[in-house]
């Protein structure tokens, strides 16, 4: 990411600092393999990110799924203890069959007494058989869902564990790739011209005035400025980019998924016209990336992975759109 950030420094070094022309053509085919590296860490990263907020949601599924467990059993258990006590009312009232029965009663209007209470005592038993069955089924979906969600949390911490070795080994292959840009520019003199200038909050804020939680949520990301970006993280210390906008707006009171295209999922899609400070801007069509617009054409991002939060223009790379979270 940052593409054209990182030809930027390439031009200035070599203007100001002259070097052979097979050195700038290495030089500039390291920047643009660095800028591969990146894009493709920041693509997984937020795979990654995308996992680990479904395997939390299944979790949460999964906790309450064995509560309504519990309640169906105890529901199952009182059904069966009602059945029972329905048969042995049955027996008792009529054990054996109804002609029997006129037979050996005083009167024929106790033996429709003795009809009518064991029908009431069918109807009631069917009733409750039915409602056995009921609750026999319902425990038993429920058990095959948490079952299957088990299922489900297993393959998930499988890919979240083949996703953070992949992230190790882009993180290994990056590095590699910086080190060999910095040993060619402290050959050619130009180290100093490769570094990035420290952020000015107060140069880089925009004028005007927000308020509400956008306020909240904007004054946050100011506040993060300079901090390190590492792959997962949303803070205290360090950032992702959807950790960096998830923790700002967390600030405000509302909640986003630590994940860009979730983000782009649950806000309000605006246009660019309406674009207002905490608004959030997303890029590339597979939306790998979000910061968090605060006015005048720029935004507060956690660009990439051996680079800090900074202010920087909205349009430094493909747009995918924009949304308002609240």
């Amino acid at each position: 990411m940052a593409g054209h950030t990182a030809v930027l420094v390439t031009t200035v070094t070599a203007a100001l600092f002259p070097v052979p022309a097979q050195a700038q053509a290495n030089l500039a085919d390291l920047t643009r393999r660095i800028d591969q590296a990146a894009h493709q860490l920041e693509a997984v990263v937020e795979q990654y990110n995308e996992i680990r907020v479904q395997l939390h949601a299944n979790q949460e599924r999964a906790g309450g799924l064995s509560s309504t467990i519990t309640e169906l059993d105890a529901r199952l258990t009182a059904r069966r203890d009602e059945v029972g006590l329905l048969a042995a009312s049955t027996y008792r009232v009529n054990g054996s069959k109804p002609v029997v029965t006129l037979l050996t009663t005083a009167s024929a209007e106790h033996f429709v007494d003795q009809l009518l209470i064991a029908d009431v005592i069918t109807r009631d038993r069917t009733r409750t058989i039915a409602e056995l069955r009921e609750a026999r089924d319902r425990s038993e979906a429920a058990r095959r869902a948490a079952t299957a969600l088990i299922e489900q949390q297993l393959l998930q911490e499988q890919q979240l564990a083949a996703n953070r070795r992949q992230i190790e080994g882009e993180i290994r292959h990056l590095t590699e790739l910086r080190n060999r840009q910095q040993a060619l520019l402290s050959r050619s003199g130009a180290a100093a011209a490769g570094r990035s200038p420290a952020e000015d909050p107060a140069a880089n804020r925009p004028s005007g005035t927000v308020t509400g939680r956008a306020a909240v949520a904007v004054a946050f990301a100011y506040a993060q400025l300079g901090k390190p970006y590492r792959w997962g993280s949303a803070g205290p210390g360090s950032y992702d980019c959807s950790g960096l906008t998830s923790a700002a707006w967390a600030k405000a009171g509302v909640r986003l998924p630590h994940n860009a295209r979730r983000q782009f999922g649950v806000v309000t899609r605006v246009s660019r016209s309406q674009l207002a400070p905490g608004d959030l801007v997303f890029f590339y069509s597979n939306v790998q990336h979000v910061g968090i617009y605060v006015g005048d054409g720029k935004m507060i991002h956690a660009p990439r992975h051996g680079e800090r939060v900074r202010v920087e223009r909205i349009d430094y790379q493909p747009i995918r759109g924009y949304g308002r979270p609240g």
